[in-house]
Parts: structure tokens; sequence; C-alpha cells
């Protein structure tokens, strides 16, 4: 029977050890144990336990036995076992004390329990020891005066604001100066140049050179070429001479100029030929040549530079020429 008794015995012990390996291990361990007055100290809080376990985290106050203060906690971080069996959740504090002596920091208290079940249980951490130093003070050597207190130079950082001022107070000074000087003679503060209004001619000999300049057609765009080149003809047309071109067919275009005597006869068979050949390229699609893509420009402006009004012949005949040498080069 006693042999029997000391077999039950071992085979709880056996079995029993499994079980004791699920239980917890809590942790509350200083950096070290000893520190100078008013400096600080980390102290590490873990708990190590079974996934399943449900963590009820102790709450520290801020002052531990009316001496040590918490100046500092981290976040609980949690880290999981290579088998994700086991948690293990750890948090930093950071402690101070500005009394020095030797405290105990007593047991630190986890509580949890195993889900589903209900039972809280409890695990505590093991007492802490920590030693605050006092600054050593020598009583034997003589008592110094105090130390004033030291020069530290300027630095370029400091004085940006007063820079930045006195910059400021001279612009301000300025714009006043230049108030004052155009409210005495009566000009207004600001100025608007007026637009300057281009005649008819004038304009129609820019956007040649501006569509001659996108060399449209050397890219394949002619359908685009021939369409800007007859809209600018049209613009010219119903501005210098109040024919409604831009509303008009190509045949009421020529029917009105033949009825006006500022356009010659080879001049409104030109125009009208130019004008029939935008009209195959945008709608029949035909495809000039070359130097029929040439000749329209050449036409076009041969259009404006003979029937340009005679008050403005001088500088717009020397323009037209301009335009006329570039396109032949």
């Amino acid at each position: 029977m006693r042999i029997i008794q000391i077999t039950v015995i071992l085979l709880c012990l056996f079995v029993g050890k499994p079980a004791f390996s699920q239980e917890v291990k809590v942790i509350a361990r200083l950096d070290t144990a000893a520190m100078l007055i008013g400096d600080h100290v980390g102290m590490k809080l873990q708990f190590d336990g079974p996934l399943q376990y449900q963590v009820s985290w102790p709450t520290i106050p801020d002052t531990i036995l009316e001496k040590i203060i918490v100046i500092g906690r981290s976040k609980i971080d949690s880290i999981y076992s290579k088998d994700k069996r086991s948690l293990t959740l750890t948090q930093e504090l950071n402690l101070t004390s500005f009394d020095s002596g030797t405290y105990f920091i007593p047991q630190i208290t986890f509580r949890y329990r195993t889900l589903p079940d209900t039972t809280v249980k409890t695990a505590s951490s093991n007492m802490s020891t920590l030693i605050v130093h006092t600054v050593k003070v020598d009583t034997t050597a003589s008592i110094k005066a105090i130390k004033g207190p030291l020069k530290v130079p300027i630095t370029f950082r400091e004085v940006i604001p007063y820079i930045l001022s006195v910059f400021g107070l001279i612009v301000l000074v300025l714009l006043l100066v230049w108030y004052l000087n155009k409210r005495k003679k009566h000009e207004p503060l600001i100025q608007i140049r007026p637009k300057v209004k281009l005649q008819p001619h004038e304009r129609a000999l820019q956007d040649f050179e501006k569509l001659r300049i996108k060399k449209l057609w050397q890219q394949g765009h002619v359908k685009e070429y021939h369409s800007e080149l007859t809209d600018i003809l049209r613009t010219y047309v119903e501005e210098g001479y109040s024919i409604p071109a831009m509303e008009s067919t190509t045949y009421e275009i020529i029917e009105q100029m033949k009825q006006r005597s500022d356009f010659t006869k080879p001049l409104v068979l030109k125009l009208e030929h130019l004008l029939e050949t935008a009209d195959m390229v945008k709608f029949a699609k035909t495809i000039p040549s070359n130097q029929e893509n040439e000749q329209a420009l050449e036409t076009g402006i041969e259009v404006v530079k003979e029937t340009i009004r005679p008050a403005a012949e001088g500088p717009a005949a020397e323009k037209v020429n301009q335009i006329s040498q570039q396109i032949q080069s």
C-alpha cells in the first residue's frame, strides 16, 4: 500500500507539471537599483501567459510611496510567441525622485482570467528596492562666489526679426512717400494703359505671321491650315469693308466684292480661287500640293496689301513686304 501511495503521488506530480507551465509570469524590474537625486530610472512591467488569458493591466499612480514620481509611460506592447500560444505584454515606466533615501517599491498585482471562465486570478511581481543618493558636498572646502551669467553670442536667427522689422518700416515709408507724391500731382494710384486697337490690316498681318510660324500644312494639318487662313481673310474683309464675310458663303462674298470699287477684278479672281480651294479641302477632303499651300498664304497677304486704306499705306506696306520676304525665304 505504501508503494502504491508513493506511485500515485509521483504520477500526480508529473501530470501536474504541464499545468504549471501554463501559469503566468509577471515582472517589475528596475534598470538600476541606485540613482542620483533628480535623475531618471526605467521600470519595466511584463506579463507572460497563454494567449487565451485576458489581462487587466495594473494602474500605476503618478506618485509611488509619495517620493517616487512617474514622469513617463509607454504604450503596452504585445509580442506573440512563434507558435502563437503565448503572449507577452510589456510597458516601460520612467521614474524620478527628488528625495534621497532607500525606497521599497511594493509588489504590483496583475489580474487575469481564462476565457470563457469568469473567475479572476491574480499574480504579483517581486518587490523592488530603489536607493536615491544625494549629491556629496565637500564641507572642508572653502565657499566660492556664485558665478555670474555666461555671455552667449547673438546668433543670426535672433537678429532676423529686427532686420525684417527695419526693412518693413523702410518699405512702409517709401509707400507713404509715393502715395503723397501721387496725391499731390493728382495722379491715379494705378495707371491702366489703354489697350492698343489694331487696324484690320494690322491684325490680319499679325495673324498671317502666326499662321506661318505654326507650319500646319508642313505637319500634315492641311485642313486646319486653310480654315485659319480663310478665317483671317473673312475677318479682315468684314472689319475693313463691312461685308458680312464670316456668315456668308464663298459665292456671296465674291458677289459683294465685285460690286465694290475697292477690289480689282484680278484680285477678286485670286481671292475666289483661294476660298474655293479652302472649301474643297474642308468639305471634299482635297489635298493641295505644297506649292498650292504656299501660294494660298501669299495670295492672302496680297489681298491685304492691295486693299490697305490710303492713310495706312506707309507702315502697313512695309510690314507686308517683310512678311512676303519671310515666306519666300
